[in-house]
């Protein structure tokens, strides 16, 4: 077996430094660790641009400890890039000099646009990005704004604007007033201008926002209103309630890590200038950011799929399932897609999509255990790490691979429906000879799914005992199924994927 690949990426912000191991075999990417220090780099710049000394002995004790993390990893490829406050640093020499003796790689200190293109690239690898998207990422001392589809950025910008920079200027002693914020978010208002009708006359169907400063304030939404979505509205609220709270050490959210709250007012300001100025309704949090973008870049697999379709085809490799029989469920569940299609109650695309996850994935326990692999199967969908399924999707797969056969538990109604399918092309692919779909014929009648045999199916014994006790079985789920015979269908009709 080839030795796996270690994949080191390293980003050194304005407010954070970020360091993310992953490990890369035979196509599939898996995450073995990440850690953070809030180093506040930016803060140790002074009006000359020069970098404090206090600021790079932090920064490089942080590197060092880095260091000590993935220095003895075997096969090893490394990237550090460094953004906006050692793009401005007039001695960043003096910094990458003394970084360079603990931790003996190169720093790229990379350009705005090229930082804002690594971020685009970190969410689109760690979520579906279908539509044209926006992306806002605002950083300690610039702020990167993104349009961008699929796995191509279209619109690139980035300014320099930044939290950091923004409470160093208008809430330096923590203080906020309705003066203070107006100002703040007129100055930000000021820098995003000169892109504004760019981006607005582009357009975009999704907004997402990444980075540790939108992450606090969708942290601030979930503890003031008990869901994670900002909207205009709600980000004017957050405005005049940190008015109301007067200072940052009296912001009483328990969510947000103190060391974030003095950085908060002014990730707050840009945001709603942002909504302003680029007529934003909604934005959702990104977890994907710029180290996903460089960890990424690194590695060897495809890049040019959807992450959810890689994520499955890397979890396929790593368990090594069988895909010659997978293969053959998803040709049954092709041959159930086109029936329904006439009926009433077709499937959607995104149920199609799952059904067919769920098929390449159900055999996944079988690793750990034959006889419980459907259990088995559950726990390692559950607690794998998916890049592009949020928690709710996941949960999906885990329901359709944990009741794949044997008893049904664990699933609500809207599930059961995709269930039933799934279990049905498996019985129908029964055996591990290659032979082709069977061609039923199915609709549903009311509450039930009538499934069409034909005489060759019914003299089927073993597979009649199945189907048999598959409908003692939907009863008892609430899934009712009732089975009639057909004519046989056409010699030459097409089965295609």
């Amino acid at each position: 077996m080839n030795q796996p690949k270690h994949l080191v990426a390293i980003d050194l912000g304005s407010n954070s430094f970020h360091l993310v191991i992953a490990r890369e075999q035979a196509g599939c990417i898996q995450i073995v660790h990440s850690q953070k220090q809030q180093i506040n780099l930016a803060m140790g710049l002074d009006a000359n641009n020069l970098l404090s000394q206090q600021a790079i002995s932090k920064g490089v004790a942080c590197l060092e400890e880095f260091s000590h993390t993935f220095s003895r990893l075997p096969s090893s490829s490394v990237r550090i890039v460094a953004t906006h406050t050692l793009r401005k640093a007039t001695n960043r020499d003096e910094f990458i000099k003394a970084a360079l003796k603990v931790l003996p790689y190169p720093i790229e200190v990379i350009g705005g646009k090229a930082e804002a293109e690594l971020i685009y690239h970190g969410i689109a690898h760690t979520q579906p990005i279908k539509g044209r998207t926006l992306i806002i990422d605002i950083g300690g001392g610039s702020t990167e704004l993104v349009i961008g589809q699929q796995f191509k950025p279209r619109v690139v910008q980035s300014i320099e604007l930044g939290s950091s920079d923004l409470c160093q200027q208008f809430f330096a002693d923590g203080n906020i007033s309705t003066q203070r914020m107006a100002q703040a978010q007129h100055f930000a208002a000021t820098m995003l201008q000169p892109i504004a009708d760019r981006f607005r006359e582009f357009g975009w169907k999704t907004a997402l926002g990444s980075s540790g400063s939108i992450k606090a304030i969708t942290q601030a939404m979930s503890e003031l209103y008990g869901d994670n979505k900002i909207t205009a509205k709600r980000i004017k609220r957050l405005s005049k309630q940190l008015i109301r709270w007067g200072h940052c050490d009296k912001v009483p959210l328990q969510s947000l890590d103190a060391k974030r709250l003095p950085l908060l007012a002014g990730a707050v300001a840009i945001l709603a200038s942002c909504f302003d100025c680029l007529n934003i309704a909604q934005l959702s949090f990104s977890s994907g950011a710029l180290r996903e973008g460089v960890l990424y870049g690194l590695s060897d697999s495809r890049q040019d799929i959807d992450i959810r379709q890689r994520t499955v085809n890397n979890l396929v490799k790593l368990h090594h399932i069988d895909q010659a029989f997978s293969h053959r469920v998803l040709l049954q569940l092709q041959v159930f897609f086109d029936q329904l299609a006439n009926t009433d109650q077709p499937l959607s695309q995104s149920e199609r999509e799952f059904l067919r996850w769920g098929a390449q994935l159900h055999e996944i326990g079988i690793s750990v255990n034959s006889k419980q692999r459907q259990h088995h199967g559950r726990y390692i969908i559950e607690h794998s790490d998916m890049p592009g399924f949020d928690e709710q999707s996941q949960l999906l797969i885990a329901a359709l691979v944990g009741n794949h056969r044997a008893k049904m538990k664990g699933s609500n109604l809207d599930q059961q429906r995709l269930i039933q399918l799934l279990r049905l092309a498996i019985i129908l692919t029964h055996g591990r000879l290659n032979m082709l779909p069977q061609l039923v014929k199915m609709a549903y009648q009311q509450n039930a799914l009538v499934i069409s045999l034909t005489p060759a199916i019914l003299q089927q014994s073993q597979l009649m005992g199945l189907l048999n006790q598959e409908m003692k079985c939907g009863l008892k789920s609430g899934l009712a199924l009732a089975i009639a015979d057909s004519k046989p269908m056409a010699a030459d009709t097409v089965i295609e994927m």
